[in-house]
């Protein structure tokens, strides 16, 4: 998913803006200091990224990899 597509056309907010939005709440879902420690840095590229690009990249890595993370947590937990 891509940042512009979170957002609707008409949205005025800068890409800055929509960029913290974002990040805050992801930041808010995960648990970047315990269980998801190891996807910091890939958070932190998302959270610094300079454009639209480069944060559409760490998003997806993120995404991607903080849904392997919970798959995994998921089977050794049963």
């Amino acid at each position: 998913m891509r940042l512009s597509e979170m957002y609707g056309e008409q949205d005025t907010r800068t890409f800055e803006e929509r960029r913290a939005e974002v990040v805050a709440i992801v930041r808010s879902a995960a648990d970047f200091e315990g269980t998801d420690a190891g996807l910091r840095s890939i958070f932190l590229a998302m959270s610094q990224a300079e454009t639209e690009l480069e944060f559409d990249q760490a998003f997806n890595s993120l995404v991607t990899s903080l849904s392997e993370n919970t798959a995994l947590y998921l089977q050794s937990a049963y």
